[in-house]
This record gives structure tokens, sequence and C-alpha cells, in this order.
């Protein structure tokens, strides 16, 4: 695997075209004072792009980790082994907070601050904006590590402390929420003086305000429903101040969702790119469940298997097929989880042995959607999604909410919304990545899945449903699906979506629940911060052997 060292970002939203001047930010982390000459949305747009640009986490946190963890895929033989025992190079996410993400957003209000006084307040919402954005990720990175350095964070080249404290996950998740409720206070006000936008600089929202508001609310839900079940003192007045929020204030379509849009080189264009998925498999357990029930989002998932009427042909030819083959009704099959199985002999000879014929290679199993991830791949010219919260997602979150009696609205109503809205969405960005092999989704499709036994709504298992139709809504955040599982336990072997037991010589793999921490190293100037931190951790129940054991939990990760 060849590692991509950089590229010049050419960024994508309703025909932008243009890349960061990245001379500008060599020296920013040495020299505070070359800051000066940088415009403020600079930072915004490089916090952005070191959130969705990261290939490293695509090919080692999410491809090789989390996806065969949570059965979205598996290798090309199937899992083999103890694979969930692999951690390595796992996780990417916490050194970028500090060296990529949160550091350039804490920058663009330093660079505010620098400015004369009858210019601040022009760069009110700006500042705003990027509280928002800071707290989604470093909501992100707390989310698997625990406590992690925020309060007295970023400030260094600025006179602060260069040992910053470890504030605790609830710490975290406190002022999070804070931040994001002034954001959204300050963003509902009309403003005294006219805005600087961030324009193109923001490609989310193009500097719409009222997006932000409601994208800051799917945060503050997202949030509190991790906080759940370790605080339900702290998290429930936050879903109930968010779900009483005017309507206005709330995502009510996919195209309030949050979401990075870029041009396909962003994500790769050929096979050497740590973006490229095309060795990861269909998984069994998720291509049987949408086949079976006639999901129409499985082509936008999944690619269809070698048995096309030109391979046929050859393989007729070859007098490997009786002449007169047709091509099978059925061409999604997916690999199995279980390492157990896949490891059979039969299942090997079945299922894994392709056929080549002509140094054609024909397979029996399909793969990911390949445009789906990486929209270069195949010469392709399409755009890449990358998600940050979907509106169906929000509409999951708010039925499962409604099983609780919380928030406005019947489960069944937001359950339907949301698998409508996720169907709609991969219809969407199916066609926008340019993805082969897709048709696009009728009314007539959704309204069929819909009422098929196992989909149509139950409310004797609302929340088993729910949390299933999330987990498939998921599939682009792999993240999310593997949070939702620790939150609720779903899916599991016997849900409406399995997620089958994964054995290893018979013996029941454990599925990491947290990221491992760092060891501690004597001569880190903030070793005393470090170590109080992992010991208060570690105190915590369920937390694991050592701070470097990956099936423990972190403090929202309740039993």
């Amino acid at each position: 695997m060849k590692f991509i060292k950089g590229k010049i970002l050419a960024m994508a939203a309703a025909g932008l075209l243009f890349a960061c001047d990245k001379q500008d930010f060599v020296d920013i982390n040495n020299n505070p004072d070359a800051l000066n000459s940088i415009p403020p949305e600079n930072q915004f747009l490089n916090a952005t792009t070191g959130i969705h640009g990261q290939d490293f986490e695509y090919y080692y946190d999410v491809y090789r980790r989390i996806m065969p963890w949570m059965q979205y895929t598996t290798d090309v033989n199937g899992n083999q082994g103890a694979f969930t025992q692999n951690v390595d190079n796992f996780s990417q996410r916490y050194g970028r907070q500090y060296n990529g993400v949160g550091d350039r957003l804490y920058d663009l209000e330093q660079l505010v601050l620098k400015m004369d006084a009858a210019t601040q307040p022009r760069y009110t919402n700006m500042v705003q904006i990027a509280h928002i954005l800071k707290a989604y990720y470093t909501f992100y990175v707390s989310d698997i590590y625990g406590a992690i350095p925020y309060s007295e964070a970023f400030q260094g080249r600025y006179g602060g402390t260069l040992q910053p404290k470890y504030d605790t996950q609830q710490q975290v998740f406190a002022a999070l929420d804070a931040e994001l409720k002034t954001a959204i206070a300050t963003l509902k006000q009309t403003p005294t003086t006219p805005q600087i936008s961030l324009g193109n600089y923001d490609q989310y929202y193009k500097n719409d305000a009222t997006k932000w508001i409601k994208a800051a609310n799917a945060l503050r839900l997202r949030i509190a429903m991790r906080v759940l079940k370790a605080d339900a003192a702290a998290a429930t007045p936050i879903i109930n101040e968010v779900l009483a929020s005017p309507a206005a204030e709330l995502m009510s379509s996919n195209a309030d969702g949050w979401i990075f849009k870029a041009i396909y080189s962003f994500t790769g264009t050929d096979a050497n790119s740590n973006w490229n998925p095309t060795t990861l498999r269909a998984p069994k357990p998720i291509v049987d469940f949408m086949w079976d029930k006639k999901d129409p989002r499985i082509d936008a998932f999944f690619a269809p298997n070698g048995f096309n009427a030109t391979n046929i042909a050859l393989l007729v030819k070859a007098g490997k097929l009786p002449a007169g083959t047709p091509v099978p009704a059925r061409r999604y099959v997916g690999s199995f989880t279980d390492p157990d199985v896949s490891r059979q002999a039969a299942i090997q000879q079945q299922y894994y042995t392709a056929d080549v014929v002509d140094g054609v290679t024909i397979d029996t199993l399909s793969y990911l959607q390949p445009n789906l991830w990486s929209a270069g791949i195949n010469s392709k010219t399409g755009f890449s999604y990358l998600p940050v919260i979907t509106y169906a997602e929000f509409c999951f979150m708010r039925a499962e909410l409604a099983t609780k009696s919380l928030g406005t609205g019947t489960a069944k109503a937001w359950y339907e919304e949301g698998v409508k809205s996720s169907i709609l969405w991969y219809d969407e960005i199916a066609k926008g990545a340019q993805a082969p092999d897709y048709t696009a989704v009728t009314d007539a499709e959704i309204t069929a899945y819909l009422a098929m036994p196992g989909i149509a709504f139950d409310n004797a298992k609302a929340l088993e449903q729910i949390a299933s139709q999330s987990y498939l809504n998921f599939f682009k955040q792999p993240q999310e699906g593997w949070a939702l599982w620790k939150r609720t336990g779903y899916p599991n072997a016997t849900s409406v979506v399995p997620l089958p037991t994964v054995k290893n010589l018979g013996a029941t793999l454990v599925i990491p629940r947290r990221a491992p921490l760092a060891l501690i190293n004597e001569t880190d100037p903030n070793v005393a911060n470090k170590q109080a931190a992992y010991a208060a951790m570690a105190a915590l129940p369920g937390f694991g052997n050592s701070p470097q054991d990956a099936a423990g939990r972190v403090w929202w990760d309740k039993p």
C-alpha cells in the first residue's frame, strides 16, 4: 500500500474548485505571528480538510478495524483468525485533534482576537460556527478515548500552558454542550454589524447560519444520547430542550444533513490510494438481509458479483458451465464474517476460489460498491460524500427517544421517515458518485420495503428495528455504527438485522469498545497530567485490564 504523503485539496461543492496554500501554514505551530497574514476562514477550511482528508484513518481505522468488527465488510477471504484483537495503528483521530483540527479552529478565534475592536464583531458568526465544528471533532475524539486535554488545550503558543490538564469525558461532553448552546443562541440573533461570510470556505453549508443551528442541535442530541445511560439527569434536560426547539431550528430533510462533499480526487483515484476499498468484501449478514427484504440500498452499498452475461459466456466456452446457463437472478452474495466458518475448506472452495478464464477473474462473491468510498476509482469523476450527521440519523434518534416518550411525534412516524430519508440519501450519493451497476430508487420500492415483514414497524420490537435501520444507515459512517452497537446492544445475533457471533477456533471473539491509550513516556513534559488522567479512568467500572485494553469501556459506555 502506497501511503499518500500529501495532496492538493481541490474542494468541490456546487462546482467550487480551489486549493489551500500550504506554504501559509508551514511555520504556524512554531511562530504564532505567522498567523497574522492568514484569513481566519483559511483555518476553518484547513480544519475541515483535516477532519475529512485522513486517508490513514480510512485505511486503518475504518476499512481494517471498525468495518470488520461491525461486520460491514470482511477481508478478501472472509474474516480470518482473531481479527478483533488487531488494534495496530488505531486510532488516527487523537493526533489530528491537536495537529490539524482543534488547533486550527482555535487559531481562527485567536486571529479574530488580534483584530481591532471595530472589526471583531464582524466575525462573531464565523467564530461560533468554528465552535460547532470544534465541538464535533472534540466529541469524536473523546468518544473513544475518554479523558483528553480540552479546557487548557491549544494555548501553548499563545502564552498558555504547555502542560494542559486532562478533562474527564463527563466534563468534556458538558463543556461541548454549553458551547453548542451558546453558538445556537448567537447564530439566532440578528447581527448588529455586517458579518464576514465563510462563503466557499465552508464546505458544509456555505455560511448558512440556519443550517448550522440545525447541525448544532443534532450534535447536541447525539452527545446527549451517548450520555443518557451514564448520567440521565444531565442528558434528559438537554434532549428535552433540543426537541422543544422551534421546527425551523431542527433538521427536516436530507438537504439539512451535515455532509462534506468534495470532487472525486479528494478520496483517491487509483489502486495505490489509501482510500481504495476494492479488496473489501460485501458481508453475508447484511447482503442476505437486504436481498431478502428487497432493500433498495443494496446496489448502492455493494457491487454485483462477476456472473454477468459476458463472464458466463466465458465460463461456458471454457466448459465450466453448461451451454444456456442464464445470468443468475441474484448477483449479490456476501462473504462470511465468522472466521471459524470462513476458514472451512468447503466454504473456501465454493465461495473464495474464483474462476479465471482468459485472464478474467470471475468472482462468486460481491465487493463493496467502490465509488461510494473512493469516487475516483474506475476513472469515475463524480463526488465524494463524507457525512457528519445525516437527516436519517436525526430521525432515528427521534424515533428512539419517542419510545421513551421524549419529544413530539411517534416512534413509528420517525422510524419510517428515517428509513425513507436513508434510502433517498444513498440514492443521491450513489448517483452523485457515479456508482456502476446502480439503479435509481423509485417511490414504489420504498413503499414496498416499508411494508416488508421485519421492516414494517412493530411496537413490540421498536427499539430493535430502529437500531437495526440505524446500523444500516451508518454504512457510510462505521464509526457511528460501532457507537450505536456499544450504546444499544444492537445489532446482535438475534436482532432484525443479525450480527452473528464471531469465533476463532471455537472461542468467541471480543469486539473492541474503545481506543487503546498510548503508553506513558516518562520524558513527556505532560506526564503528570497524563498519569493522573489514566489513573482516574482506570477507576471507572469496566475500563479494562490496562490503558491499552481496547475491550474496556469509557465513561459513557455503560452495560
